[in-house]
Order: structure tokens, then C-alpha cells, then sequence
């Protein structure tokens, strides 16, 4: 008696900390015996999804259930993917309708007949996924990538976002993993090239760039030239994109890649309303 009652804590134990599912031969290992898990079904206290996969009823159904019971599914070979992956990372407000998963293969993607979608992939690698919420999900980097060829479009804004403002990912390392995964109908890897450049993540000048700009433009006004890259303050802590020193009129050209998280628009704010405590008038591009 004793014996039934330390295995049916490890069976609990196991259910909340992998959101009440478990395969057949984790209950095995566990302890259970076929008889035991026959008799669990039988008693309404596990719920079949898919062959060898069960659900505790006691546990309330979730996303990450649906997730979890879909990769069990798949006998571990598949991966979080796409839309799901975005989600569990926290890079999209809602899971996707279908759970999403990929596994290594040359086959053409497929939905499952299971309730979830079976993409394939040729350059999946496994040694790359992360552990996340008892989950085996691609990481931040190949995630967008994969969003990117399936998602609408404000789906992927939001999930970039949410990604470079948690320093989950940087503009540099989605710039390497597209030079990665780049191949003549890879999808995903050119609509994140050009979101990237559409959303000012890539391609903006440098300063180099910009003062000649704004030089041609204040010469043809016929305004004096402003100091370009002009410290101000007490101490120079502040460097201002354009300033006329003589008036204390200041120009900044805020880029999308340096200035879009609350954040950074909070810093800014600081830093702006001090130079104007100082005198200066500032004025903000973007």
C-alpha cells in the first residue's frame, strides 16, 4: 500500500510540472504498470489523446497541454515551431488555433490529422532547440525565421518586437541566422530580410550619411550649419544628433532599431527633459 501511494505522488508530480500529460512509457518509467494505466483510463481519471498520450481530467486543458501532448505525439522527434514557439516564447499575445511543431525530414509539410501541424524541415537542428515550459521549442532566432514565412504581417511586427525589446535575439544575430538558413525557397528567410529594412532594424545610414544629408538640406534653406554629434551638458554625457549651439535648438533622429521599447523611449524622455531644464529646445524626428 505504501508502494501504490509513492507511486501515485510521482505520477502527480509528474502531471503538474508537465502540464497534466504524460506518454505511456514515462509512466513506465515512472513506476506505473500497463495494468495500472488500463484501470486509470477506465476510471475516467486519464483521458487518451493520441496513441500512448494521456491526459489527467483533473487538470485543467491549456495550450501548453495541447502543445505537450502533440510532441509526445510525435515520440519526441518534433520541435515547438512557428506560431506555437513565438507564443512560449512571449513573443505573440495568443497561441496559434492549431498547435505547431516541426521534425527533421525531406517530406512536404503536412497537417496532421491529429489536431496539430506537422511542418518537415531540411535544416532542422535538434541540438539547437531550447527546454522551455517542459516544452522542446526552436530558439528565439530560428523561431522568427519560421514565423516570418507563415505569419501576417502585424504577427511578425509584434513578435520582432517583443524579441529585440526582451534581448532575446539581436538585429545582428537575425541577420547572421537568415545568411544561415538562406536558400533558393526557404521560406521565411526573405520576408524577415525585408521586414528587417522596412522597419528601420537595417539599412539606416550612418552619421556619416545623415549630416551630409541634413547639409544639403539646411545649405538649400539657406540656414547656418549645425555641430553634428554635439555633447552637451555639465559633464558631456548628452550627445545631441544636430545642434545650433549659438541658439540652443537641438535635432534628433530617433532610428526604429534604438529607440522603439518603452525602455528606451522612457530613457529618452529623461535624458530630453534635462537638456531642456539646461535651455535647450529639442526637437524629435522619427
Amino acid at each position: 500500500m505504501e508502494a501504490r501511494r509513492e507511486l501515485e505522488l510521482r505520477l502527480r508530480r509528474w502531471l503538474q510540472t508537465h502540464h497534466g500529460v504524460i506518454s505511456y512509457y514515462e509512466a513506465l518509467r515512472l513506476g506505473a504498470t500497463p495494468a495500472l494505466i488500463k484501470s486509470k483510463v477506465k476510471r475516467g481519471e486519464w483521458e487518451r489523446l493520441y496513441r500512448s498520450v494521456y491526459r489527467d481530467t483533473a487538470t485543467p486543458t491549456s495550450p501548453y497541454q495541447d502543445l505537450r501532448a502533440a510532441y509526445l505525439a510525435t515520440a519526441g522527434r518534433a520541435v515547438v515551431s512557428h506560431g506555437s514557439a513565438a507564443w512560449v516564447w512571449g513573443l505573440l499575445r495568443q497561441p496559434p488555433a492549431t498547435p505547431e511543431l516541426t521534425v527533421p525530414g525531406n517530406s512536404r509539410p503536412a497537417r496532421g490529422q491529429h489536431g496539430f501541424i506537422r511542418h518537415r524541415s531540411t535544416d532542422l537542428v535538434v541540438a539547437q532547440a531550447a527546454n522551455r515550459n517542459s516544452l522542446v521549442v526552436t530558439n528565439p532566432l530560428r523561431t522568427l525565421v519560421d514565423l516570418a514565412g507563415a505569419a501576417l504581417p502585424e504577427d511578425l511586427t509584434e513578435a520582432v518586437d517583443n524579441a529585440v525589446a526582451r534581448r532575446l535575439v539581436t538585429v545582428a544575430g537575425l541577420e547572421a541566422e537568415i545568411d544561415r538558413l538562406a536558400r533558393p525557397g526557404r521560406a521565411g528567410v526573405g520576408a524577415l530580410r525585408r521586414h528587417l529594412v522596412d522597419r528601420g532594424f537595417v539599412g539606416a545610414p550612418p552619421p556619416s550619411v545623415l549630416e551630409a544629408h541634413i547639409r544639403r538640406l539646411v545649405i538649400g534653406l539657406g540656414l547656418e550649419l549645425p555641430a553634428v554629434e554635439y555633447t552637451a551638458g555639465d559633464d558631456g554625457q548628452y550627445r545631441l544628433d544636430l545642434a545650433w549651439i549659438a541658439i540652443m535648438l537641438a535635432v534628433e533622429v530617433d532610428g526604429y532599431a534604438f529607440h522603439f521599447s518603452p525602455e528606451h523611449k522612457e530613457r529618452d524622455e529623461i535624458r530630453r527633459n534635462r537638456l531642456q531644464r539646461e535651455g535647450w529646445t529639442v526637437l524629435v524626428y522619427n
